[in-house]
């Protein structure tokens, strides 16, 4: 499921010059870390020195992948967290 709704936010990016080898998410309820790129969980940490990572739960990015909730409510009721380089969202 987490990499299904991963491959829609590929593809949905995926004309851009967004670089999404370096963007994670972090699921907070099954402890996996996610590669956007890969949309598949990794083994070990992050050994990028310039990542960006979301930090959610299943629920949460379920909400607001289906448009229920806005990722800035999220945000400000910290229920996402970001952390690393958001640079990386600026071609």
């Amino acid at each position: 499921m987490i990499e299904d709704i991963l491959k829609q936010i590929k593809n949905n990016i995926e004309n851009t010059d967004i670089d999404i080898t370096s963007i994670y998410f972090e699921i907070t309820d099954i402890n996996k870390i996610y590669n956007l790129d890969s949309c598949s969980s990794i083994d070990s940490s992050i050994k990028s020195e310039r990542f960006l990572k979301f930090k959610i739960s299943t629920k949460d990015l379920l909400l607001i992948v289906e448009g229920k909730k806005h990722p800035e409510d999220l945000l400000f009721n910290e229920k996402v967290k970001i952390s690393g380089d958001i640079s990386i969202l600026s071609p």
